[in-house]
């Protein structure tokens, strides 16, 4: 096919510079006599005439090549930057482990002032509540991840949002009006969204996060019943090469015993993957 095409080219080139221009020089030697075919003409100008019409279609043929180009450069470079962002993305998944760790407001006497101490690192949330409570329980809890990448690229990690969903049963708690829907509950994010990573290998961290909630309440309740319980939250992971990296994480647990849970199942999807603009 491409033996084909080429020759093809060469043929037509010899006919538009070679033969063409020997017909008109050929036939402006002859008077046939008929009317139709007088001209005023001469052969110069008919051969100029002609360079005109092959300079006019080289440079269309030169405007459609170059189209063709700047739309397969386009595609290239698309495809480049998407491969730029693979290489650059890491792929953080939730490993299939959990530690919880619980203080009671019974004896430790947790109160509002205790939160700004991020302990070991964690992200401190509080459960919503309001102005007259002082004395909370504590729930120091550890996620663990996995980087599938090859190589790291983190710069760091910011959290975006946590939520604790559980649907409603006879064991844990139900709407007014007996939906069946979820019952959700938003945490605030206080003080920094920067998740302090602590390496158990090359590949392998955990992130802490430390609850405040009021005792005997929505998410103290949560953690307690025998429903399972799901934990939803977003991780912005920025590499070095600046590439933002959305990643929504889902952990479902249960409580099998005192202080002890089981992960039933989790989730992570990428929800966005894009390069950002350095500020400097």
């Amino acid at each position: 096919m491409k033996k084909s095409l080429k020759y093809l080219l060469v043929l037509f080139a010899i006919l538009t510079i070679i033969i063409i221009p020997l017909i008109i020089n050929i036939l402006f030697k002859y008077d046939f006599n008929i009317w139709w075919l007088q001209s005023e003409w001469t052969a110069g100008e008919a051969l100029c005439f002609y360079s005109g019409i092959l300079s006019f279609a080289g440079t269309m043929f030169l405007g459609v090549i170059t189209i063709w180009q700047t739309k397969n450069a386009n595609s290239l470079s698309k495809r480049i930057v998407e491969k730029d962002l693979m290489e650059s993305t890491d792929f953080i998944q939730l490993q299939n482990r959990v530690e919880v760790s619980i203080k009671c407001n019974d004896d430790t006497k947790i109160i509002m002032s205790s939160y700004h101490k991020h302990d070991h690192g964690a992200n401190i949330l509080i459960e919503s509540h309001d102005n007259g409570i002082v004395k909370y329980n504590e729930y120091l809890i550890k996620l663990f991840f996995s980087n599938s990448s090859n190589k790291n690229h983190i710069k760091k990690i910011q959290l975006d949002h946590f939520m604790c969903v559980q649907d409603p049963s006879e064991c844990s708690m139900s709407w007014e009006d007996c939906s069946n829907d979820p019952i959700p509950l938003g945490l605030e994010i206080y003080c920094i969204k920067d998740v302090y990573l602590n390496w158990i290998s090359s590949n392998e961290f955990y992130a802490q996060f430390k609850i405040y909630c009021e005792p005997n309440q929505m998410f103290d309740y949560m953690m307690n019943n025998k429903a399972d319980l799901c934990f939803l939250f977003q991780f912005n992971i920025y590499s070095f090469s600046n590439v933002k990296t959305e990643i929504l994480y889902k952990i479902w647990l249960k409580k099998i015993k005192n202080k002890n849970y089981e992960v039933i199942n989790t989730n992570s999807t990428i929800i966005d993957n894009k390069i950002i603009e350095s500020k400097e």
